[in-house]
């Protein structure tokens, strides 16, 4: 499918067709794609808890608000997280840099220590600024991915936090849930939806542009 075609026909699903199962090996394959996508230095502070046991999902559903539906019928929930402590995994970020050729040797200790410095200078907010941003970066490649490959998303925002990290027992000290990416094949047509026009969201050169 051509990248203009996918990215139009991207649509937030209400439900999705609950007979249509995704295996474990391609839903693999589409997160392996998605961390192609960028972030800051290279570290991918992106980590996926991914659901795709029916009882759990139905759990789930029950965090959503008014998601419930394609969190249920999905194949598979996503919930992607944001890693606040990164940092835990420097070494092994240079050391594949190193192993897989991207890296000199002779500057792995430099590099661990420039990545290392560059962390230590960012403030709690700053950390949690920048890991939000990446992983929401991989989220959209991961939803355009699946499109690619013939299924549909829904990318739920609203869901209860803390209930969510305690069911699936996720460390909420560490991560920060982004939002829950469901995942399956639509059960019916997208409903149309339409986006403002450029002079309403692009000004050239300043910010005076916008149309209000």
């Amino acid at each position: 499918m051509e990248l203009k075609t996918v990215i139009e026909q991207r649509k937030t699903i209400k439900a999705f067709n609950p007979t249509v199962k995704i295996s474990r090996e391609e839903l693999q394959e589409m997160l392996a794609l998605a961390q192609l996508a960028p972030s800051k230095a290279n570290l991918q502070p992106w980590r996926f808890v991914v659901v795709d046991d029916n009882a759990i999902k139905k759990e789930l559903s029950g965090n959503v608000a008014f998601n419930g539906p394609p969190c249920e019928t999905a194949s598979a929930v996503i919930v992607v997280l944001a890693d606040l402590q990164y940092e835990k995994l420097l070494g092994d970020i240079v050391d594949q840099s190193v192993e897989t050729g991207c890296l000199h040797p002779e500057f792995r200790d430099r590099k661990f220590d420039f990545l290392l410095g560059l962390h230590q200078q960012l403030t709690e907010a700053d950390i949690r600024d920048q890991v939000l941003i990446d992983s929401s970066l991989i989220a959209m490649q991961l939803m355009l991915i699946a499109k690619d490959r013939g299924y549909d998303t829904h990318a739920i925002g609203v869901f209860n936090r803390n209930a969510v990290v305690d069911l699936l027992e996720i460390d909420s000290s560490r991560y920060l849930p982004v939002m829950l990416l469901a995942i399956g094949r639509a059960a019916n047509p997208a409903l149309p939806s339409c986006r403002l026009g450029l002079e309403y969201t692009v000004s050239w050169n300043d910010g005076k542009g916008f149309k209000k």
